[in-house]
């Protein structure tokens, strides 16, 4: 088994216009000031329909780039209805609604991820949307968003409604390739989470200045900083892996997104609990970004459930039938 990890020349050019818009709109440090997301530079950009054939109207990409820009938007925090546009479009492209599709790709209709709870439904981010996309166990769903109520959020990052459960569904999805696409996006976002959250630790570590030295000359920072390295690029490459294998159709791609999906979440969270240690006292403030990224890694931790990764036959070792199993 082998995969190319390097980088097509096409990729770069995408990557490169991506983390150029995104540096110019979407810094981090828009969100001390609350507003919602303008999503409508990334729509234009095409960024919502990226792997969607030319004939449907797509770019015409691979799952690969998808991840990669997801990666992007993870590392700027940018607002969850841009997944929400990008896996609602799918869900409505496999009910056999290309009309709506098309229109959530282009924002002409916006949508909005959300969760159940307690028997109703969490909105996140509604801000102008029609319909939400509902993260069921291993499922997804698109509902009509009615009668939803704002409740207190996020703190500063992220605006939060609440409405009720019994909202029926426009279309429902349980499709293994829909759901191992939307477990490879969300698992994209929060590398973007872990990558962005290292960076931040490493570039304060060399700012902050305690006895004279800055802190990451400590060996106790340089461990954090290190591990927190490590994490980031253990998932990084698993991600690659898991992309290609889905884009390809590779019969282990099952296995490498659902296990992904599962690395995902916990180092995401690892390097922004360690991103906010490493910032001291002044990291769980209002004024300092890393608190942001603590958040958005359980937002996206909570999108749904993972494929239990023993139900999977292992790439080097084929799944024996369940009467050979001891």
């Amino acid at each position: 088994m082998s995969f190319d990890l390097n980088r097509s020349e096409d990729q770069r050019q995408i990557l490169d216009a991506a983390g150029a818009l995104l540096a110019t709109g979407f810094p981090v440090a828009r969100l001390r000031e609350g507003r919602p997301d303008d999503l409508a530079p990334l729509a234009e950009f095409g960024a919502f329909s990226l792997s969607v054939p030319e004939p449907e109207g797509g770019a015409g990409f691979t799952l690969v780039e998808e991840a990669l820009l997801h990666a992007l938007l993870g590392r700027h925090l940018v607002s969850p209805r841009a997944l929400a546009a990008t896996l609602a479009a799918a869900v409505a492209r496999r009910a056999g609604m290309a009309d709506l599709a098309a229109a959530f790709a282009g924002l002409e209709r916006q949508a909005c991820l959300a969760v159940a709870s307690g028997g109703d439904i969490l909105l996140l981010d509604p801000a102008n949307a029609e319909m939400a996309l509902l993260f069921e166990d291993r499922g997804l769903a698109l509902v009509e968003i009615a009668h939803a109520q704002p409740e207190a959020g996020l703190g500063r990052s992220l605006a939060v409604a609440r409405m009720p459960g019994d909202a029926g569904a426009v279309a429902r999805s349980d499709d293994a390739r829909v759901l191992a696409t939307a477990d490879l996006l969300v698992s994209a976002q929060l590398l973007g989470v872990a990558e962005a959250t290292r960076d931040l630790a490493v570039a304060y570590a060399g700012l902050r200045q305690q006895f004279g030295k800055p802190i990451g000359a400590f060996q106790a920072i340089k461990h954090h900083c290190a591990n927190m390295a490590i994490a980031a690029e253990m998932l990084s490459a698993q991600l690659d892996i898991a992309a290609i294998a889905l884009a390809d159709g590779r019969p282990d791609a099952e296995f490498q997104v659902a296990a992904l999906r599962r690395l995902a979440p916990r180092t995401a969270l690892a390097n922004a609990r360690a991103c906010v240690q490493i910032h001291g006292g002044i990291g769980f403030s209002a004024e300092a970004d890393a608190h942001h990224f603590v958040k958005q890694a359980h937002l996206l931790s909570r999108l749904g459930e993972a494929r239990p990764i023993l139900d999977l036959p292992a790439p080097m070792a084929p799944l024996r039938p369940a009467h050979e199993r001891t």
